[in-house]
């Protein structure tokens, strides 16, 4: 894990009234940012069918989910969820019904440990292939705050102190410190070989990347001057 920091500084003089002193208020920030491995890869499949009638969609569409949920590991069956189930009518310029359209999601939300690559292979000849992207877990994502955090803190008091000795004092007030973390845009994951909008004729290999998290700390100085 490589750390970068990025320090920014601004200040002003307040001249506060009725008083002799005055006060140098000094904004200032620390930024730490790093690269962090994902840790799992989200995977979604659809189950789609259409017929004349949605009695037929329907089975069709619970057959299909049902074989594919049956190619995982009880294990492998944890990281699954399934959701937005629609059978629908379609019609035609005259509003009359044409046929029925059905579908059901599977989202796959899998460690990077697993084989991943096998697990789609099993499922690819009975969903269709929708969309993947790698992240890291919320547990991860906390860690990796953390670690950022107190990296922060510590340039963060040492840009205060190095603030004050620039303005040749070694007395100084922190008015305010605001700490934020800044959510980047996920990494997708890109598998080596094109993937059909319909289907995947082979098993992807996967390489999950990285993610990027950063955490910035904003404070205020406050230096006086007799």
């Amino acid at each position: 894990m490589k750390i970068k920091t990025i320090s920014g500084l601004a200040f002003y003089l307040a001249l506060l009234p009725g008083l002799v002193l005055a006060q140098h208020k000094i904004h200032f920030s620390i930024t730490e940012q790093a690269l962090f491995d994902n840790d799992r890869v989200i995977v979604q499949f659809n189950a789609q069918f259409q017929a004349d009638d949605a009695q037929t969609v329907s089975q069709q569409v619970n057959k299909a989910m049902r074989q594919a949920l049956n190619q995982l590991s009880d294990v492998e069956r944890s990281f699954a969820q399934t959701g937005n189930y629609t059978v629908r009518p379609q019609h035609n310029r005259a509003g009359v019904i044409t046929h029925w359209q059905g579908q059901q999601q599977l989202t796959l939300t899998l460690p990077v440990e697993l084989d991943i690559s096998a697990l789609l292979a099993r499922i690819q000849p009975y969903l269709t292939y929708q969309s993947m992207q790698a992240d890291i877990s919320h547990q991860k994502q906390q860690e990796a705050e953390q670690a950022l955090i107190e990296n922060a803190l510590k340039r963060y008091q040492q840009q205060a102190k190095m603030i004050a000795k620039s303005f040749n004092q070694t007395e100084y007030q922190l008015l305010e410190t605001h700490i934020q973390s800044q959510q980047q845009p996920r990494h997708f994951a890109q598998p080596r070989m094109a993937l059909a909008s319909s289907a995947m004729d082979s098993a992807p290999i996967i390489e999950a990347g990285e993610k990027m998290v950063s955490v910035t700390i904003n404070g205020i100085l406050v230096l006086q001057d007799e």
